[in-house]
């Protein structure tokens, strides 16, 4: 029994043996043989990559933003109140002044009134007459005086209102501009809420856009801007700030502006989407192609080129954008070399062969 015993463990332990020697050779010196070579491992192929320069050049500061042209006055033209028209002295497109007449509305009874009560004035005027004749040499009373004088100012009263009511029923032009679309005709019975035409004065546009918060410190009344819309593309309409509203949106953190543009060909109509751009001068700034840059969540990165040609993945701060260009506030200097292009095939710590430097001038 002990034998069989000792033989089992003998046994065993010739498996375990066996299995280090296939599993781990170099354990036991079985490995291999003197004087083989050891197998080492080769260093990473550089990646080919383009290269460019971070620059410290003029930097053009310009701000392009979105807006919808109004006119300089717009109006849309009701009646004062129910009823028909009798005459329409306007056409659709048609430039008029301030003033002139548009639609005459029934005031039949209104004119009916009023030549009774320009009667009854003249009777009054010539009552009051002799009514201060004779008191001028004492023949009536004060009071008869005073009689006389208030039914000629009652009778006054009474033809202005009538020439009020008439002049009521008479829709003029508020002020010089362009009429839109006639929308009714004669003999139609009209309501306040009735659109009889629009009134556009387009000598001028107004231009309604939004600006970030930080450019509030550099954009002020008077200050020029260009303007640019799809219907004219070869063309741009210089204009300058009104105004900068005095609030800010506080979900965007944005102001609006005001900028006024003179239209004197009408070219600009109320309702066109606007392109707007303002310069704020030019600075002094580090700058590097927009190509080189590697968004990671909500961080910014580049990879340097250093020593050896190892490249190393920096996190930098950009600032201001324009097509191609980015500012760099901070992470780089003047002189550092960046990849611009073969970034797929760039890690943190690989060596990279530059074929090209490509021209980071702006």
């Amino acid at each position: 029994m002990r034998v069989r015993t000792l033989t089992v463990y003998a046994v065993a332990l010739l498996a375990v043996v066996a299995a280090l020697w296939v599993v781990f050779p170099e354990w036991l010196g079985l490995g291999k043989s003197q004087g083989e070579a050891v197998v080492t491992t080769s260093p990473p192929a550089a990646a080919p990559v383009v290269v460019a320069k971070v620059v410290n050049a003029p930097f053009l500061d310009v701000l392009d933003a979105l807006g919808t042209a109004v006119a300089n006055e717009s109006v849309v033209i009701t009646p004062n109140r129910p009823d028909h028209i009798v005459s329409i002295a306007f056409r659709g497109g048609q430039k008029v002044a301030k003033g002139d007449l548009l639609v005459e509305m029934n005031a039949a009874e209104e004119k009916a009134q009023l030549a009774e009560a320009t009667a009854m004035l003249e009777d009054r005027k010539l009552g009051f007459d002799r009514a201060k004749d004779l008191f001028d040499k004492g023949l009536t009373s004060e009071r008869e005086y005073d009689t006389a004088k208030s039914l000629l100012a009652a009778s006054k009263a009474h033809v202005s209102a009538l020439q009020a009511a008439i002049a009521d029923r008479q829709i003029r032009a508020p002020f010089a501009g362009v009429l839109g679309l006639r929308r009714v005709s004669v003999g139609a019975w009209v309501q306040p809420s009735t659109v009889i035409t629009s009134l556009d004065d387009l000598s001028v546009v107004k231009v309604d856009f939004t600006i970030p918060e930080t450019w509030l410190g550099t954009v002020e009344s008077g200050m020029r801007v260009v303007g640019r819309c799809v219907a004219w593309p070869d063309r741009t309409f210089p204009g300058k700030v009104a105004l900068v509203d005095t609030r800010l949106d506080p979900r965007t953190r944005a102001a609006t502006v005001r900028a006024v543009m003179p239209n004197p060909d009408a070219m600009l109509r109320p309702g066109m989407l606007m392109t707007v751009r303002i310069e704020r001068g030019q600075h002094q700034v580090l700058q590097i192609p927009e190509e080189a840059l590697i968004p990671i969540a909500d961080a910014e990165f580049v990879y340097r080129v250093g020593k050896d040609s190892i490249v190393e993945r920096v996190r930098v701060k950009v600032g201001r954008r324009r097509v191609g260009t980015v500012v760099v506030e901070s992470g780089l200097a003047a002189g550092d070399t960046v990849v611009t292009e073969g970034l797929v095939r760039v890690r943190h710590g690989s060596p990279v062969r530059i074929v090209k430097v490509s021209n980071s001038n702006p």
